[in-house]
């Protein structure tokens, strides 16, 4: 289980998180800061837990002053208020109080009942899935009407958890996926929202890249049609825009550009494969894929050079595979400047 797969309890037991919260530990604590910046999605769930663990102190094995007890008892009560303080087993575990030597062991039982019954409320209440990807990790998701998302690193993708059977299927995407789209026998519409556009398809295969401040939709299969967001141009236009299978179409809500062409649609779809797939691709875009997918930095330092084609293949497990071929075939000398910096120059003399 990792960090992301903890569940309020898990942060609790863990003695890293309790060396954090409870000692303020120098090593924990830049742990879980850095941590916290590389999963900001995990905040809530952490400032959760640190605050019950706060509201506990060191568990049972720490047993308050006298003189605090009736106060941080108090706490306790008022978290199960949120539940139900009225139930069978926090009025035993009340009862429990007037012995004080099992007062730590009721208030650790009674939050952890607390727990259990804040997060059946959370989760009845809140009507939203959201999912996020950090640098190196994908994740393939199943939509409610068995439609399938692989959602490219770095990216968020969130939809109600629960879909009527009229009415559109509408999620929201930041970042990159690749979507196959379920068929359904009214022909109920799905919606993809992005900052620029809305994609509307019945059943169909696509990928959306909505990275550098536009939206780049690329069709494999089955018809889309574009919606502009928010500007001129898309006040101006009368009907959506209409795609067919190896159309990309690419706009921008924030500068207003829109363009249309043909690909190869297995080429923008490769970052979900063992390896990326290029075909005349300027060596410029094929630097801003490998620092989109991989997390890599690389500095090019003769301009020229982008506007030069690369056609192959790259493992993504395997970034010399690209060197290798850009420096035979462009002559250019390739420097690693740190553990995933590159820069790229003229070979000297020429």
């Amino acid at each position: 289980m990792t960090f992301r797969d903890f569940k309020t309890e898990d942060f609790l037991q863990h003695p890293v998180f309790r060396q954090w919260v409870l000692e303020q530990e120098p090593e924990a604590t830049r742990f879980w800061e850095q941590w916290l910046q590389e999963n900001p999605d995990k905040q809530p769930a952490v400032n959760h837990a640190r605050e019950l663990l706060l509201l506990i102190g060191g568990g049972p094995a720490h047993a308050p002053a006298p003189q605090d007890e009736e106060q941080t008892w108090e706490k306790v009560l008022q978290s199960i208020s949120i539940a139900n303080q009225h139930t069978a087993t926090g009025a035993r575990l009340v009862a429990m109080h007037k012995k004080r030597r099992w007062w730590p062991y009721a208030a650790a039982a009674l939050l952890a009942g607390v727990l259990v019954a804040w997060a059946a409320i959370f989760f009845s209440l809140n009507k939203t899935v959201q999912y996020a990807t950090v640098m190196g990790e994908m994740k393939t998701i199943e939509l409610p009407d068995h439609s399938v998302v692989k959602l490219n690193v770095n990216s968020t993708l969130s939809f109600s958890k629960k879909w009527a059977g009229t009415g559109p299927r509408e999620v929201w995407l930041k970042g990159e996926a690749f979507f196959t789209v379920q068929h359904t026998y009214n022909n109920q519409r799905f919606v993809v929202h992005t900052n620029d556009v809305d994609i509307q398809v019945v059943g169909t295969e696509f990928n959306v890249n909505t990275r550098r401040i536009k939206t780049q939709v690329v069709l494999r299969n089955g018809v889309v049609k574009l919606t502009l967001n928010n500007t001129t141009s898309a006040k101006k236009a009368t009907a959506p825009i209409t795609m067919k299978p190896g159309d990309m179409v690419t706009y921008s809500a924030a500068t207003a550009e829109l363009s249309n062409q043909r690909v190869n649609p297995e080429q923008y779809a490769s970052w979900s494969t063992p390896v990326l797939l290029f075909n005349e691709t300027p060596v410029a875009e094929v630097i801003r894929s490998l620092q989109d997918n991989l997390g890599l930095t690389i500095v090019l330092e003769d301009d020229s050079l982008g506007a030069q084609t690369f056609t192959g293949t790259i493992p993504r497990d395997n970034i010399n595979v690209f060197f290798i071929t850009l420096g035979r075939s462009f002559n250019v000398h390739i420097e690693k400047t740190g553990t995933s910096t590159y820069r790229i120059s003229k070979t000297q003399g020429e």
